[in-house]
């Protein structure tokens, strides 16, 4: 993840899904900078009603609250019809702006057209595995498994009722985050159709078929509300790699946003498919958090022989294939995910194959193509390199 500049010239612009950690991450970036800032939480519901107009009535305010301050941290900022004036107008005067946003139009849409080349997007997450280790005191079976079902979002580590709170923030984010701000024709049909795509993590996405399931009347209606889940960081989509763009556009695949929403809709048993998929959603939030720092984009790849889960590309070159299954215990599992990756290598010419799975730790060579496979653990502690590459921590075991 990017850090906040607390001092930078262009706006902050930080963004991610409701109690994310946003806020705490700004408040620290202020704080670490020792700067006095002035602080609007625009979520509040005394804020819900004013309009741009009124921003200089809250800014007067903010100075008789906090001094003239140079400073501002802007929660929510988009609630606010016409807020970029506002804020431009801030930068132009030479001022410190850092604004959250849990909803991605505030990216792809106000900033990206009104403060092009004035902000600075940064990504906030719910906690990684490393950074839940580092906040419960390392990494062991139980803080694996609490993580694996239990997720990473801050507020639920000391509840004792999880499902309570990841319950109320789904239903905040639907009805605050979509249907308060999108004009939807039928409320509770969006409401089913969003519990069917949620239950489609990990998995392709054939909005016909899913149409078909949620009762809804067509394809692009249910396109239409993935969107919106999309936009309001609840789900992310990874494109099939191909080099012609349309493919990619056509061809997708859906991920949780984190661990505990999968947990809220199908429960913590499962089948070795059904943890498969679930430990698949955690190493592409892994890959999404890894994306910043390594310059990378994700696709996943399939072809006549094989289908990969994860692709790595770098300026239009594939650096690394990663397959995730849950055990590897069984013969043919086995067989099937150690030649799906000698599959793609030879077609594609990329050597740099990982296997991520529950437990196994050792490397497959075979005809010059050598496949490492890592414990998910390990990976999502492990040294990461600069080119992005995941690094082993210890000794591995091999077998030809």
């Amino acid at each position: 993840m990017r850090k906040v500049d607390a001092n930078s010239s262009l706006a902050q612009a930080v963004v991610g899904m409701r109690r994310s950690g946003k806020s705490v991450v700004c408040r620290k970036a202020m704080k670490d900078s020792a700067v006095a800032f002035g602080y609007v939480d625009f979520d509040d519901e005394v804020l819900a009603k004013i309009n741009a107009s009124e921003l200089d009535d809250v800014l007067n305010a903010v100075y008789d609250i906090y001094g003239d301050v140079d400073h501002f941290l802007f929660d929510e900022i988009q609630n606010v019809e016409g807020w970029h004036l506002f804020v431009n107008r801030l930068l132009r005067s030479g001022k410190h702006v850092v604004i959250t946003g849990s909803n991605a139009r505030l990216l792809t849409g106000d900033l990206a057209t009104h403060l092009t080349g004035r902000h600075i997007p940064i990504s906030v997450f719910p906690f990684s595995y490393a950074e839940y280790c580092a906040w419960n005191g390392g990494d062991s079976e139980e803080a694996w498994r609490q993580y694996f079902f239990n997720g990473g979002l801050p507020e639920t580590f000391a509840l004792s009722d999880q499902k309570g709170y990841v319950s109320a923030l789904y239903n905040s984010i639907l009805s605050r985050d979509i249907l308060g701000r999108r004009k939807v024709r039928n409320a509770q049909r969006f409401i089913d159709a969003a519990y069917v795509l949620m239950q489609q993590f990990s998995r392709e996405v054939s909005y016909d078929a899913l149409a078909r399931k949620a009762g809804v009347s067509s394809a692009h209606t249910m396109q239409t509300y993935m969107g919106f889940l999309v936009e309001s960081y609840l789900v992310s989509l990874v494109r099939r790699y191909s080099t012609k763009p349309a493919e990619r556009i056509r061809n997708e695949k859906l991920y949780v946003n984190d661990p505990a929403f999968i947990s809220y809709f199908t429960g913590v048993l499962g089948s070795d498919e059904e943890l498969g998929w679930r430990l698949e959603n955690i190493v592409y939030l892994e890959l999404l958090r890894r994306r910043a720092d390594d310059d990378t984009e994700i696709y996943y790849y399939k072809d006549q022989t094989c289908d990969i889960d994860f692709c790595r590309v770098r300026h239009g070159n594939i650096v690394q294939f990663i397959q995730v299954a849950y055990t590897i215990d069984g013969v043919k599992t086995r067989k099937r995910e150690v030649e799906s990756l000698l599959s793609v290598a030879k077609r594609t010419g990329c050597r740099n194959l990982l296997l991520v799975t529950e437990h196994d730790r050792e490397v497959v060579s075979e005809g010059g193509i050598t496949i490492e496979i890592v414990p998910a653990r390990e990976w999502l502690l492990g040294a990461i390199s600069t080119d992005g590459n995941w690094r082993p921590s210890g000794p591995i075991t091999r077998h030809a």
